[in-house]
């Protein structure tokens, strides 16, 4: 049976640990910052498996919305990266 549900756009966002400002305790505190040498992805997944059971978009930066990485629609390799990261999620517009 066919479903006209949209899809869930995910998008991946690379970070890397990096050293906090040095006006924060004495300097060697680590923060998240972008990852350098790649851009953020963008990648689509079915409705059903970016919402929970009562069909709400997973929300950004959730356990459920991190877990999409592994998502066989992601880049192999997004699949693969082991560095620190966050998903986005929102509804793809079918306009």
């Amino acid at each position: 049976m066919a479903t006209n549900k949209p899809q869930i756009a995910v998008t991946f966002n690379l970070q890397k640990w990096a050293d906090g400002p040095s006006h924060l305790d004495d300097g060697a505190d680590k923060q998240l910052a972008p990852a350098d040498n790649r851009d953020s992805v963008t990648f689509e997944v079915p409705w059903e498996d970016g919402t929970d059971e009562e069909g709400t978009v997973f929300p950004d930066e959730s356990y459920e919305a991190n877990q999409l990485q592994s998502h066989p629609t992601a880049p192999e390799w997004v699949q693969n990266w082991d560095g620190p990261y966050y998903v986005r999620t929102e509804l793809v517009d079918d306009e």
